[in-house]
């Protein structure tokens, strides 16, 4: 049977459906530069997605970029990728990386190594980020044009990342802009959003073809708020099926257990993200 999707053997695809997902990949060669972002991911990972989602030379779109993971796994994976990017900063420290690493044999490498007893170059990244706000660059985007949406959105709903050595440094690159969906104060709000985002998704995949979120789930108030759940059902209302739901964690930067009420009430270490997989339907067959 041919493969439609991607490029993956048969037992690639198998493991693939596995719905719990553990991988182990250290910081790689950027990561000094890309680490000021709370909530970066690892090239490796994110590569490992574009891999399933997308045959060689397609194309690859993030509406929230951040520091590029998503843009340097389509590097490593071979396809052509598309952020964007509210933070001014982020997109600076995105830039710095393109032009001091580059692409030589699916791994990321400084443009000054020499490579010896190759016959192949480090290839430049080429994949571009461009500053504003996503809900409306996406409008620019042409109708069933992108063959995947792979994406990492700011999810804080009024919880503030804290705990990173150096705060002030830290303060220097969040962002208090309204148009930051981190900044939602609600989860109702952050889900409107997504679902404004969703609509020109929708509009810009190609039929058949997939939007991968990553999120993570919230402990507020004393609550467990399943924040994964509640956005692909969301999402769900503006036309997109929800295929699946895998559990990731990355056991090499995997976040340190915490005494939460200790011996008193199960609170949980939540070390998991959620990866949320939705199709715009097939208009043949609706598969």
């Amino acid at each position: 049977m041919k493969n439609e999707l991607n490029d993956l053997s048969g037992s690639e695809w198998l493991y693939f459906t596995n719905t719990v997902w553990e991988t182990n990949y250290p910081p790689d060669l950027s990561h000094n530069l890309r680490k000021l972002h709370g909530a970066m991911k690892p090239p490796e990972a994110m590569r490992d997605l574009v891999l399933f989602f997308t045959k060689a030379g397609e194309f690859v779109l993030d509406p929230f970029a951040g520091v590029g993971g998503t843009l340097l796994g389509a590097e490593l994976a071979g396809r052509k990728s598309l952020g964007f990017e509210l933070n001014p900063k982020w997109v600076e420290i995105y830039q710095t990386i393109k032009e001091r690493f580059g692409i030589w044999k699916g791994k990321l490498v400084p443009l000054g190594d020499k490579v010896q007893n190759s016959k192949s170059r480090i290839q430049n990244i080429t994949a571009r980020m461009m500053r504003g706000d996503c809900l409306q660059l996406i409008k620019t985007v042409k109708s069933e044009s992108v063959d995947a949406i792979i994406c990492d959105p700011p999810y804080g709903v009024g919880h503030k990342v804290t705990g990173f050595k150096d705060e002030t440094n830290f303060a220097m690159f969040s962002s208090d802009d309204p148009r930051d969906f981190g900044n939602a104060h609600t989860t109702e709000e952050f889900l409107a959003k997504m679902k404004q985002l969703a609509r020109e998704a929708f509009r810009a995949l190609k039929p058949g073809r997939y939007m991968v979120i990553l999120v993570g789930d919230r402990f507020q108030n004393g609550e467990f708020v399943p924040l994964g759940a509640n956005l692909a059902n969301a999402l769900r209302t503006e036309g997109f099926q929800l295929k699946g739901i895998k559990i990731w964690f990355n056991r090499a930067t995997q976040r340190p257990l915490k005494p939460y009420a200790l011996n008193r009430s199960f609170v949980p270490n939540i070390t998991h993200q959620n990866i949320l997989i939705l199709k715009r339907p097939n208009i043949k067959s609706q598969g």
